[in-house]
């Protein structure tokens, strides 16, 4: 009889099953399912337990006593789904068992809650967790109340709309023998019954939109009309994929090729594989000398060269073409560094370089004295003669005073040789001044000797 029996069973459940998974689509849609469960299984507790009465209780106790390994568990639940993938269950169980050494039987009671997640398809896997109370009776350890918490999961197969088979195995964090959590073990497996189906729109062409929705109620398409989205253009690509829906292009956004991505297609681009946002997809080439701006070192002289700068043989910063010494580098000295040829500087401009001998000041103050005159007017020569020279007139103070009052007077001392020097008829232009006040000593400025070396106006030939 068994041997019939329990195949037919199998034959049964597998063909409900099948049947339920026609109703897979309903189940998605569902809002507001209750159900009520009852199940049954195995509850394992640690040997360390904690479900005896305190000491203290007047109960009498003495000591703890493990309880039997395994233990038959049985309840009812009740569950309830806002969502079709997520729910809150109740359910109260009863635990009948005894102590190991059968000292006296005892009875434990869960009472809890949790959260439930579920796939939802006729095959149904699910994740519960939650917490609640263990409350045990028993002659032998007394009565007892500790909270617990517990997680775990299962699968649910609805043979029919109305009713599911359920396995699940939980993992409960209950009371301990002195501190700590005590590790509990529960096998259940049970029946739920389900209510609260509602009906559910057809989806002929299974699109996800409902035929009473649907304009296209026979061409699937993820769309809010269930219609195949337009293609203006009419190049393959439709216009929620098309970059540019209104010009044909057969690529995959629907956009003329534009191999260099300058954002110039190419049947517009007169260098399709040079990028440039230009109008026509070239690089910029303001001297048209065929090299780029971006890559013109020379961008406004036009040359005929890798980096579009006329040729410089000796490297001296001056172009062949205007370079007198082409194959010899110009001294860069401030004296005729414009012709491109090494050069030594004439003794008279020699002797306007360096500390100038002979400029002196009233005693703190940018007053020129008279005596300095006759050196001042044989550089006003000197400069006259030279007329491409140009000077940085650069004044300095000893260390006596404060430094920013040093700094102050040294520049206002050069400003006064400058002045001077304008006013003989001295461009202004090719002259600069610098206060460098005690910065730079020529001598030790403990001793007077030093000092006096160390108020100076020097010339310096400006090479920029």
């Amino acid at each position: 009889m068994r041997r019939v029996f329990l195949p037919s069973c199998i034959i049964l459940l597998l063909s409900l099953s099948r049947a339920a998974g026609a109703d897979e689509p309903l189940l998605k849609n569902q809002r507001h399912l209750f159900e009520l469960g009852v199940f049954g299984g195995v509850w394992i507790p640690p040997e360390d337990h904690g479900l005896v009465a305190d000491s203290d209780s007047g109960s009498g106790l003495t000591r703890h006593q493990p309880l039997k390994r395994f233990g038959p568990e049985f309840g009812l639940r009740v569950g309830y789904l806002p969502l079709p993938f997520l729910g809150l269950e109740g359910e109260v169980g009863v635990i009948p068992t005894s102590t190991d050494a059968g000292g006296g039987s005892v009875t434990v009671m869960a009472l809890r809650g949790h959260l439930l997640a579920q796939y939802p398809a006729w095959i149904a896997p699910f994740l519960v967790a939650g917490g609640g109370a263990l409350k045990s009776r028993s002659s032998a350890l007394g009565n007892d109340t500790d909270m617990a918490f517990h997680w775990g999961g299962g699968v649910k197969l609805y043979v029919a709309r109305w009713l599911a088979l359920r396995v699940e195995g939980r993992h409960t964090l209950g009371p301990k023998k002195d501190t700590g959590l005590g590790h509990t073990i529960e096998v259940l497996g049970g029946l739920t019954f389900v209510t609260g189906w509602g009906a559910v729109a057809k989806d002929g062409d299974g699109d996800g939109v409902t035929d009473d929705r649907d304009r296209c109620p026979k061409v699937p398409a993820k769309t809010p009309d269930g219609c195949p989205v337009k293609d203006r253009d009419g190049d393959g690509v439709t216009d929620g994929k098309d970059r540019c829906p209104d010009v044909a292009a057969r690529t995959p956004d629907g956009c003329p090729a534009d191999r260099d991505g300058d954002g110039v297609t190419d049947d517009r681009d007169r260098c399709p594989k040079v990028p440039a946002r230009t109008p026509d997809g070239c690089p910029p080439d303001r001297d048209g000398d065929g090299v780029s701006d971006a890559e013109d070192r020379c961008p406004d002289v036009a040359a005929k060269t890798a980096d579009g700068c006329p040729a410089d043989r000796d490297g001296d910063g001056i172009v062949d073409g205007d370079d007198q010494c082409p194959d010899m580098p110009e001294t860069k000295n401030g004296f005729e560094d414009a012709d491109g040829c090494p050069d030594t500087l004439p003794k008279a401009v020699k002797r306007f370089t360096g500390a100038i001998r002979g400029i002196t000041f009233a005693r703190g103050k940018a007053i020129i004295r008279r005596r300095s005159h006759a050196t001042l007017n044989k550089a006003v020569k000197v400069l006259g003669e030279y007329s491409a020279l140009k000077l940085i007139i650069r004044g300095h103070t000893d260390s006596t005073g404060t430094r920013r009052r040093n700094m102050q007077l040294s520049r206002e001392r050069a400003q006064a040789v400058k002045d001077y020097l304008v006013k003989k008829g001295v461009d202004e232009g090719r002259l600069r001044v610098e206060g460098l006040g005690p910065d730079e000593p020529v001598a030790d400025n403990k001793t007077a000797r030093g000092r006096a070396k160390n108020r100076r106006i020097e010339f310096k030939l400006d090479t920029q």
